[in-house]
C-alpha cells in the first residue's frame, strides 16, 4: 500500500468548479449506466440462446429488475393459480413459486469515443445461479443469488460501433431455500466505461478511525488498477460535501507512483464540527473523489458515506457515537411481498420507512446479503443493519442449497459482500452464520474461525457476529455445547434464547449479546432483559413483516380437543409466513399493536379476538400472535361472548361500551402491559381508558361501521419520476356512509390505469393465495388491498380508477410522472 501525505485544502466556489472538466466530458458520466432496460426473456433453455445469430423476437420484453416466478404462466389449469403451482415439491418453503431455467439476452453498442475504454458490468443479485456470455462466449458463472458479481467484458467486444450481444441463462433449481428466493436478475445492473488507469470496482474503503463533535478523521484507501507494464504518476483529490450542502476537499501533495497492476493508496483528511450519522438524525456526506494523470481527470468515484463511530462492551453495551442505543431490530427476509424478489430502489425504500415509523431502529438482513439498494434507504433513514451472509455451510438444509458451493465460493462471496457494503453507516456487524448445523461441530468452529479472521482482515471497523441456537437440529446437545462457538464471537447472537442471558454473563462477564431472533410473543420478557442487562445491546424478532415463503409459520388455527403449538409449515393455499409484526402490504398486525407498548411508542392499544368457533380450540405457532383484530365489527355474533385485550402502560384501565362500565383493571409492568376482559358483543361504541393515579392518561376507541357504501383510492405518491424504477403505492379500502374502514370486507374488485404507468401488482394481506397478483381484478382482506404501478417512463398524468360491483361510488386517484 502506498500511504500518502496530504495536505488538507478547502474547495469553494470557483476554485472548485476550475478543478473539473465539463459534464459532458467527465468520467463521471460513465461510471454507473443504468443497464436495467430493453432486455429480452424467455423462460426456456437452449444452447442456441447464447449464439449471437439467434432470432429473439418473438421473445418477451422486459425492463429490469425482473422476477419470473411471480408471472402469470400461459398455462393456468387445475395445478396452477396465478404463478402459483399446487403440488410443487417443498412449495410450502417458497410460497408455491417455481423456479426452472430462463434466458436474457440485450443487445447493445459502444460509441466511438470509447476506443481504448474498458467495459464493466455489475449485477447487484441474480437469482440464482447465472451464466454470462458476450457474443457467443462465456465470460462468467456466478452461483450465489445474492452477492453482487462484476464482470469486465472488455475482452470479448466487437469493435466500436458494432452490436453486441450480452446472453444471460439463469438456473433457479428446487428445494435451493428454506423461503422464497425469486428468480431471475431481480436486483439492479449497471456498466461502467473507464480509462484503463481506473479505480477498481468496490475497492473504496471509507473510515473514520477518529471521531468526536469538534473533528473527525476520514481515511479513503482505494484501489487503482493500471496496465501492465505501464508505470504511472497520478494525483488523488478528494472533495467532501457535507448535508448543509458545504465543500471539503484534501488531495495528495505530490504524484504517486503507481509500480505496479493494482495499486492501494490512502489519503486522509480531517472534516472539522461534523454532523454525526445516526438513526435520529441520519446526516449523510457525499465523496467525489478524482484520479488525476497528467492534469487529466481519468477517472472519478461518487460515493455517500456517514461520519460515526461504533463501540461494544459489556459494560455499556453498543455505543454509536459514544452515546448507548438499546437495538430495536427486526429480522427481515429480502422479498418485496407482491413484488415478489423485485429489488426496485422504491419497494426497497418503503420497506426500510415503514419499518422506521413502526418504532424499529435495526434490522437484520436475514439470511443473505441484502440489495444495494436497500442498504441505501436504512443510509438515508437511518436503520442500523446487521449485514448477513450465509445460512448454510457444509451441511445442507435443502439439498440443493448453499451447501454445494459454500467450500468454493465462501471466500468470493463474504469478500463481495463487504467490499460492496463497507461504506454504508448504517451497517455496524457482518453476520457470516444462522443457525448452522455444524455450529458447535470441531469442523464447524474451525470454519467460523476462518470467517472472522477474512472478515476482520476486509474490515476491522466492524464486529463479527453469528445466530447460535439451541440444539433441536442435533438431539443430545445441550446449550453448554454452544459455548465454544459463541466465545469465538465479537458479538454473540442469541436465536430464541433470552433465558440464558444471566447464567452465560455469569460465566462469560466480557461476552456481549443480543436476542438475533425472538418470538413475537416473547416480545416483552426479551425487551425487559435489554432494558435490564447492559451486555444484552438489542432484540431482533421474527420477523418484522411478513414474506412469501415459510407458508404459515406464524399461523392460528382453531381445532377440536386441547390446543398445541402448531409445528412446520402450512399446507397449500396458504403462501404467506404470518409471523410479521407488518403485513405485506405495510399494515400493522396485532403484535405490533403490543410491541407499541413494550417499546414506549404508545400507551394503550386495544385489539379483539376474533370469535372462536364452539368447541374449538385456538393453537398457535411458536412464532404465531393471537387472532387479534382492531375490530368492533363481528356481524353474526352478537350475543356471543368475545376477549378484548388491552395492552398498557398505565397503572390500571377501564372498559366501556355504549357508556356502560365492563370492568377496572390493573395493568402495567407486572402485570405484562396486559389487562384481559370478557364481555358480550353488541355493535356500537368501545373505549378502553387508561388511568395513572386515578386520572384518565389515554385512550383508544373501536366503533363497529356501517354496511359499505364506496371504495376509496389513496395514492402514497403524488408526484414520481418519469423513468422506468419509479413506482406508485395505492392502497384500496371499503368504506361506509361514514368514511370509516369496513374491518371485515372482502368484497372484489377492478382496477383501471390509463396514462404513462402499468399495473404491476395488485392483492391483499391474506396469508392464503388467491389467484394471480398481478391481474386487473383483486379483492380486499379485512377491507383493504393494495396496489402497485410502474412508471412506463413518460412523462404525463395517470389516472387510475377502482370499482366494485354492487358499490354505486368507486375512486379516482391521479399521479404525475415527471
Amino acid at each position: 500500500m502506498k500511504i500518502v501525505n496530504l495536505s488538507l485544502i478547502i474547495l469553494i466556489g470557483i476554485g472548485l468548479s476550475a478543478c473539473r472538466q465539463t459534464a459532458d466530458s467527465s468520467p463521471e458520466n460513465k461510471r454507473q449506466i443504468n443497464f436495467c432496460e430493453g432486455w429480452k426473456f424467455i423462460l426456456d433453455d437452449s444452447a442456441d440462446f447464447a449464439n449471437p445469430e439467434f432470432d429473439d423476437k418473438h421473445w418477451l420484453n422486459v425492463d429490469l429488475p425482473h422476477d419470473w416466478s411471480v408471472s402469470d404462466p400461459a398455462l393456468q389449469d387445475s395445478l396452477h393459480a396465478g404463478p402459483f403451482v399446487k403440488g410443487l415439491d417443498r412449495g410450502e418453503d417458497v410460497a408455491w413459486l417455481a423456479g426452472g431455467t430462463a434466458w436474457y439476452r440485450k443487445r447493445f453498442r459502444l460509441a466511438a469515443e470509447d476506443t481504448d475504454k474498458l467495459v464493466y458490468l455489475h449485477f447487484d443479485g441474480v437469482q440464482t445461479e447465472a451464466g454470462i456470455w458476450i457474443n457467443g462466449e462465456l465470460a462468467a458463472h456466478h452461483l450465489n443469488g445474492y452477492t453482487p458479481f462484476d464482470i469486465d467484458i472488455t475482452p470479448y467486444l466487437k469493435a466500436k460501433g458494432e452490436e453486441n450481444l450480452i446472453a444471460l441463462k439463469v438456473l433457479q433449481r428446487g428445494e435451493h431455500s428454506r423461503w422464497f428466493t425469486g428468480a431471475g436478475i431481480y436486483r439492479e445492473v449497471s456498466m461502467s466505461i473507464v480509462d484503463p488507469l481506473h479505480f477498481v470496482p468496490h475497492g473504496l474503503a471509507i473510515t473514520t478511525p477518529s471521531v468526536n463533535e469538534n473533528e473527525a478523521l476520514v481515511q479513503l484507501d482505494v484501489e487503482v488498477q493500471n496496465l501492465p507494464g505501464s508505470p504511472c504518476e497520478v494525483l488523488l483529490r478528494a472533495e467532501i460535501t457535507g448535508p448543509d450542502s458545504t465543500v471539503q476537499g484534501f488531495e495528495s501533495e505530490e504524484a504517486i507512483g503507481l509500480p505496479s497492476e493494482l495499486s492501494t493508496l490512502a489519503l486522509k483528511g480531517k472534516i472539522s464540527r461534523p454532523d454525526r450519522w445516526s438513526p435520529d438524525h441520519p446526516a449523510l456526506y457525499q465523496l467525489r473523489l478524482s484520479l488525476l494523470h497528467e492534469g487529466k481527470e481519468v477517472d472519478v468515484l461518487v460515493k455517500d458515506f456517514g461520519i460515526r463511530s461504533i463501540a461494544y462492551s459489556a459494560q455499556k453495551g453498543f455505543l454509536l457515537n459514544d452515546e448507548p442505543v438499546l437495538l430495536k431490530g427486526t429480522c427481515m427476509h429480502h422479498d418485496n411481498g407482491l413484488l415478489g424478489s423485485m429489488a426496485f430502489p422504491d419497494a426497497e425504500f418503503r420497506r426500510v420507512r415503514i419499518m422506521k415509523e413502526n418504532g424499529y431502529n435495526a434490522i437484520r438482513c436475514s439470511h443473505n446479503p441484502p440489495s444495494a439498494a436497500f442498504l441505501k434507504a436504512c443510509d438515508k433513514l437511518g436503520m442500523l443493519v446487521i449485514d448477513e451472509a450465509f445460512d448454510a455451510w457444509q451441511k445442507a438444509k435443502r439439498k440443493n442449497d448453499y451447501h454445494l458451493y459454500f467450500d468454493s465460493c465462501w471466500r468470493k462471496d463474504l469478500r463481495a459482500m463487504i467490499r460492496r457494503d463497507r461504506n454504508h453507516p448504517s451497517v455496524i456487524m457482518w453476520s457470516f452464520g444462522n443457525e448452522v448445523q455444524e455450529r458447535a461441530d470441531p469442523e464447524g468452529l474451525e470454519i467460523a474461525k476462518k470467517l472472522i479472521e477474512s472478515i476482520h482482515s476486509l474490515d476491522p471497523s466492524r464486529p463479527a457476529t453469528q445466530a447460535i441456537c439451541s440444539f433441536w437440529d442435533n438431539p443430545g446437545l445441550t446449550w453448554k455445547d454452544a459455548q465454544p462457538a459463541l466465545d469465538l464471537l465479537d458479538v454473540a447472537g442469541y436465536n430464541y434464547q433470552w433465558q440464558q442471558y444471566e447464567s452465560d454473563h455469569a460465566e462469560h462477564p466480557e461476552r456481549i449479546m443480543y436476542s438475533s431472533e425472538s418470538f413475537p410473543m416473547a416480545a416483552f420478557e426479551n425487551w425487559n432483559m435489554v432494558k435490564k442487562c447492559p451486555y444484552v445491546i438489542g432484540d431482533f424478532v421474527w420477523t418484522g413483516m411478513d414474506y412469501l415463503g415459510e407458508s404459515g409459520v406464524g399461523r392460528n388455527i382453531y381445532a377440536f380437543g386441547p390446543g398445541e403449538r402448531l409445528y412446520g409449515l402450512a399446507p397449500w393455499p396458504w403462501y404467506l409466513s404470518w409471523c410479521g409484526d407488518i403485513d405485506i402490504t405495510g399494515e400493522k398486525k396485532p403484535q405490533s399493536w403490543f410491541r407499541d407498548i413494550v417499546w414506549d411508542e404508545s400507551q394503550i392499544e386495544m385489539l379483539v379476538h376474533e370469535p372462536v368457533p364452539k368447541n374449538q380450540e385456538e393453537s398457535l405457532s411458536l412464532w404465531g400472535w393471537p387472532g387479534e383484530r382492531k375490530s368492533w365489527t363481528w356481524s353474526g355474533h352478537e350475543g356471543e361472548i368475545l376477549k378484548v385485550k388491552v395492552y398498557s402502560s398505565c397503572e390500571e384501565v377501564v372498559l366501556s361500551l355504549n357508556g356502560d362500565t365492563i370492568g377496572r383493571k390493573a395493568v402495567g409492568r407486572d402485570k405484562q402491559l396486559t389487562a384481559e376482559f370478557e364481555l358480550t358483543y353488541t355493535p356500537g361504541l368501545l373505549i378502553a381508558y387508561g388511568l395513572n393515579h386515578g386520572k384518565v392518561s389515554c385512550s383508544d376507541t373501536l366503533v363497529t361501521t356501517g354496511p359499505p357504501k364506496r371504495l376509496s383510492l389513496k395514492p402514497e405518491q403524488k408526484v414520481i419520476r418519469a423513468d422506468r424504477q419509479s413506482l406508485i403505492y395505492c392502497r384500496v379500502e371499503a368504506l361506509d356512509a361514514r368514511g370509516r374502514r369496513i374491518p371485515d370486507s372482502k368484497r372484489p374488485f377492478e382496477v383501471q390505469v390509463s396514462g404513462p404507468a402499468e399495473l404491476l401488482a395488485a392483492g391483499n394481506a391474506s396469508p392464503l393465495l388467491e389467484g394471480s397478483l398481478q391481474d386487473q381484478s383483486a379483492s380486499l382482506f379485512r377491507g383493504a388491498a393494495l396496489l402497485i404501478l410502474r412508471s412506463t417512463g413518460e412523462a404525463g398524468s395517470i389516472n387510475i380508477a377502482v370499482s366494485s360491483a354492487g358499490l354505486a361510488e368507486g375512486a379516482n386517484a391521479t399521479v404525475t410522472a415527471n
